[in-house]
């Protein structure tokens, strides 16, 4: 009895020690001072029943609550959704890559205007790649504690009452809204004020008016005109929300309240009623569901984060995290994005403001509709023998002398998009002569996408100072001869990491830093990139170049001299 005495209080002081000092536990205060009622009636039987049992319990809550945030536990399923693929990724606590799966699709180019593309694409590819990397997953003995979903940002997609499609996506890069921008043009100066951009066929907003005004019975019959992310989000979780970053795409939230606004729904006659609650990037938009639970085998109730759109995440995860911060991301199109500690006050088309993936910051955005399309469209017309991948037109780049011979390529396969947003612009290769190669029109293109960064980077250098150093990534950066030639286009430092990932990366960040893994965006980064290599490239052949932007301004200016 004596010996059992001496265990308990001790025991009873432990406890007592961790419910002072341990906010997680303070709660079972009463439950200790229960044990301690019995022991002082020396019902020694009762009191070590009650002492096992308790501790028992004790420790189930304990674990429950830490095992959220322990290292061997806290692994993060990133869903990427691109134009051309998705990917999911497999992170553990380290950002190291435990497992990917990319399954890959395509909308369909109905012409030169129109671009869908079906919802079943994503919810399949979906489907696939979370049940490949739950059972991944498995196969380690890891559980999947938490989810990271970002997104391609402005494509449209009608839900019926029951969130079924009810067409094809309208997908960002469509251009059937010429004619309704061309007639609400003059509320530019409003929608920028509000907005941070000048109204354009890219937004989801002019898409969502184009619904009314052309496709009325199908307008009526949409209980919801959602981006892509959000129907992912409702099809996962049951939830039908969309984050900040996504609505400052959409040319219908007021950038400096966060809301929805009331002018710009009327400007576009657009009901609040048809659009997704609002919420902050960075934070839970749902638990996994039932329905996907048993589709996927992923855990029923796992948290999803809404990390933001693509280009958010992908600027957070090659380090935008401060004022000035820039970065270039070569997918699809070419985006170029700037970091903002305050909401910029935007002057005209030049640049696009928009919300930032880290909670309450902004950035500058501008955007090349056409970079690694282009690229690819150039490669498959004049490689279509090519037996290993891009390796020959990347030789024939480097054969090719910088400035391409002085061939001048406007790559505008999309139309132009900051800073005229010209949508009637095409792409033209100018300069072509007897002695001109492939090889030459092969640089050429990439040289061209690279003027046309300096363009909108010579834009944004009227509201920031001019980074001493630009962080290159995307598709594009396969091609050896890019950083290269941006470096000596643009006159500055390039720097690249060695994992691409950066948009999956910087949608880890956000899981890591919204689950309290790491206390800032700084630390998260840090652990993001602890094991990148990093290689820059200085600027070379800046005279060569010199001429050959000035050419391309004007060659721009003579074809498109009204814009």
């Amino acid at each position: 009895m004596y010996v059992m005495s001496i265990v308990l209080r001790n025991l009873f002081r432990f406890l007592l020690f961790l419910c002072v000092f341990s906010p997680y536990i303070v709660h079972l205060s009463a439950f200790m001072n229960y044990i301690f009622i019995f022991y002082c009636d020396t019902c020694d039987l009762l009191l070590i029943y009650c002492t096992f049992f308790g501790m028992l319990s004790l420790y189930s809550q304990v674990i429950s609550i830490f095992s959220f945030i322990r290292e061997d536990y806290m692994n993060v399923l990133v869903i990427d959704v691109g134009t051309s693929s998705m990917r999911g990724i497999l992170y553990d606590v380290h950002a190291a890559e435990l497992k990917k799966i990319q399954i890959s699709y395509s909308p369909f180019y109905i012409d030169q205007i129109c671009v869908e593309q079906n919802a079943s694409d994503w919810t399949s590819a979906l489907i696939r790649i979370c049940s490949g990397l739950a059972q991944a997953a498995k196969e380690e003995n890891r559980k999947i504690d938490v989810l990271s979903l970002t997104s391609q940002r402005s494509s449209v997609l009608p839900l019926s009452k029951d969130m079924e499609p009810l067409s094809p996506a309208i997908m960002w890069q469509d251009k059937r809204t010429m004619s309704l921008c061309h007639d609400l043009k003059k509320s530019d100066p409003v929608i920028i004020q509000k907005a941070g951009s000048r109204i354009n066929p890219v937004y989801s907003g002019s898409k969502m008016a184009w619904i009314r005004r052309n496709q009325p019975e199908l307008f009526e019959h949409a209980a919801k005109l959602a981006v892509i992310p959000d129907y992912l989000v409702w099809f996962m979780t049951g939830t039908l929300v969309t984050d900040h970053t996504y609505g400052s795409r959409s040319l219908l939230m007021n950038l400096g309240t966060r809301e929805w606004d009331e002018e710009l729904l009327r400007l576009f006659e657009l009901p609040r009623s048809k659009l997704c609650d609002l919420i902050s990037p960075g934070t839970v938009a749902g638990h996994i569901s039932g329905p996907f639970s048993r589709l996927t085998g992923l855990l029923e109730g796992t948290p999803l984060i809404s990390a933001g759109g693509d280009q958010q995440c992908s600027a957070l995860g090659q380090g935008v995290i401060h004022h000035g911060d820039a970065q270039i991301t070569t997918g699809t199109g070419a985006y170029i994005i700037s970091g903002c500690d305050e909401l910029p006050v935007v002057k005209g088309s030049e640049v696009i403001a928009g919300v930032s993936a880290i909670p309450g910051k902004y950035v500058l955005e501008s955007s090349i509709l056409a970079c690694c399309s282009a690229f690819n469209w150039f490669h498959n017309a004049f490689y279509p023998d090519s037996d290993h991948g891009f390796d020959s037109i990347n030789r024939e780049i480097l054969d090719s002398p910088p400035a391409a011979g002085g061939i001048i390529a406007l790559p505008y396969f999309q139309g132009q998009g900051t800073p005229d947003w010209n949508s009637m612009a095409t792409a033209s290769l100018l300069g072509l002569t007897l002695s001109s190669s492939r090889g030459d029109m092969a640089r050429a293109i990439l040289e061209g996408i690279c003027y046309e960064i300096k363009v909108n980077m010579e834009c944004m250098a009227r509201y920031l100072p001019a980074p001493s150093s630009i962080v290159l990534s995307g598709g594009l950066t396969k091609c050896p001869s890019l950083a290269p030639s941006l470096a000596g286009i643009l006159g500055t430092p390039v720097t690249q990491y060695s994992n691409p990932e950066s948009t999956a990366l910087g949608a880890w960040m956000s899981a890591a830093v919204a689950t309290g893994l790491y206390p800032g965006w700084e630390e998260a980064f840090r652990a993001a990139r602890a094991s990148d290599a990093v290689t820059q490239t200085l600027p070379e052949n800046r005279d060569n170049y010199k001429k050959g932007y000035s050419l391309y301004q004007e060659s721009y200016s003579r074809l498109y001299p009204y814009t």
